[in-house]
């Protein structure tokens, strides 16, 4: 395989990452109307903690840098938060 096509794969595979991520940013509306409904505070450090911790072992089993993958989770998990905010507002 030459360079073309190795990046011709990894264009492909970064295309699938931003599907995945906007996939998960589509329930995070859903997310903060029902702790809106259910008096759910928006902020929960340790349901983030958890998230982060399980993520950070995935990325071993993955032989991938677990500093790596926390940076991405706490990226997505910020912008969440930007969303339920935006919803709730609080």
């Amino acid at each position: 395989m030459d360079l073309k096509e190795i990046r011709k794969n990894l264009d492909k595979l970064d295309a699938q990452l931003v599907a995945i991520i906007a996939e998960r940013m589509r329930f995070i509306p859903e997310v903060a109307k029902y702790k809106q409904e259910n008096n759910i505070k928006r902020y929960q450090p340790q349901r983030e903690k958890q998230i982060i911790k399980e993520k950070r072992e995935l990325a071993k089993k993955y032989d991938l840098n677990p500093d790596l993958i926390e940076d991405i989770i706490q990226r997505i998990i910020k912008d969440a938060h930007r969303i339920e905010k935006k919803i709730m507002k609080k």
